[in-house]
């Protein structure tokens, strides 16, 4: 099993910005960002968007750019970046829907044997109102809403 995400990252100078260019039926700017969720955890959310012509951000919108199993490696590439410069910090990941949630699973799924080697993963199962119901160590065949990944 190979990963091959685009290598064509352009990084902000704190490395909380990284942007790319996904190609496939078009070009198109994406761009992952960490947020700092909670100090105490030193929790930072990665977001993923496609930056529009205008300078935009659109978290929501599905790009269809045929291009999606490269994209979710070039996060996870990032995020591997991530990790090495700051190895305290622990990557929270979760989709925008339900739907781009299962997809993001899917991908852990299919390369946890690589993933694992390197972090720790914990699932997360959400309510509506955003309010954890369970944390436990990743399992597959369960369905997660986000994702925790700490530097091994």
């Amino acid at each position: 099993m190979s990963i091959n995400p685009y290598l064509n990252l352009e990084t902000s100078s704190n490395f909380q910005i990284f942007d790319f260019e996904s190609v496939g039926k078009n070009s198109l700017k994406k761009r992952a960002i960490f947020d700092l969720i909670d100090e105490s955890e030193q929790l930072y959310n990665l977001a993923l968007c496609t930056v529009l012509k205008d300078g935009t951000q659109d978290f929501n919108s599905e790009s269809k750019n045929g291009d999606m199993d490269t994209v979710l490696e070039t996060v996870a590439y990032i995020g591997l970046i991530y990790s090495e410069r700051f190895p305290e910090r622990k990557i929270y990941f979760r989709g925008s829907n339900t739907v781009r949630s299962r997809k993001y699973q899917m991908g852990v799924n299919r390369y946890l044997e690589i993933l694992i080697k390197t972090f720790f993963i914990e699932g997360l199962i959400i309510d509506k109102y955003d309010e954890i119901l369970v944390r436990e160590t990743f399992q597959i065949g369960k369905n997660y809403t986000a994702l925790i990944f700490t530097r091994k």
